[in-house]
């Protein structure tokens, strides 16, 4: 069983990932946590509709959740793109770094912000 999510730390890193998602007129809310650990989450704004919704779901809010304790997968309410596909894109992500990079990031804005994970 998956350990429980601190809802406070997710909404924390939700609004430091709203950080950035913004700078693209867009933002992500929760839609739902269950208790595996599954977070799924919706895009808002002019990110609803984005056709890199994947790379940036990928590259940077799946990675800065999954860094969030108890929190197993995540899902992306909407449209979706195959699992290869998701595949193709979290391995060019991986080339790079660029997940890495997006929870760092992410974590500096919370400490910027004053933001405390436990």
């Amino acid at each position: 069983m998956a350990a429980a999510i601190d809802p406070q730390a997710l909404q924390a890193r939700i609004a430091s990932v709203n950080v950035l998602v913004r700078s693209h007129a867009g933002e992500i809310e929760l839609v739902g946590v269950a208790g595996d650990g599954r977070v799924t989450v919706r895009y808002t704004g002019m990110c609803a509709g984005c056709d890199y919704r994947p790379v940036t779901t990928a590259g940077t809010v799946e990675p800065a959740l999954l860094d969030v304790a108890g929190v197993t997968s995540v899902a992306v309410a909407g449209p979706r793109i195959s699992e290869a596909a998701c595949a193709r894109i979290g391995a060019t992500l991986d080339q790079t770094a660029a997940r890495e990079r997006a929870v760092r990031i992410v974590r500096q804005i919370e400490h910027d912000n004053r933001i405390a994970l436990p």
